[in-house]
């Protein structure tokens, strides 16, 4: 009895942790609600840092209060910043970069 006791307690371990762990990126406690909100900050941001000036597709600097709405959210829900800086990351890659002549 005592060799099933042993190996029963390792095997319970295992089994509970390959089931409480999330898959990597999935971003579960996310509600899709507020990944949709993220996703659109993101691209707000990025094309504001990453573009130049005078830029037709470069927003606006948002206003303070917007930005620390956004970082109330994000406060709320740690996993928020991962996605919301996923999401920034991947919107930098996509954009067309400067020309070269382009000096700031």
């Amino acid at each position: 009895m005592r060799i099933y006791t042993i190996a029963i307690i390792p095997f319970m371990i295992a089994l509970i942790t390959l089931t409480s762990c999330d898959e990597p990126d999935s971003y579960s406690a996310i509600s899709d609600n507020t990944k949709s909100e993220l996703r659109e900050w993101a691209g707000i941001l990025a094309r504001h840092w990453a573009l130049p000036p005078g830029d037709s597709l470069r927003p606006e600097k948002p206003e303070d209060s917007e930005l620390l709405s956004l970082i109330r959210s994000c406060d709320s829900n740690p996993e928020a910043w991962a996605y919301l800086h996923s999401c920034i990351t991947d919107t930098i890659a996509i954009l067309e970069p400067p020309s070269p002549s382009c000096q700031y």
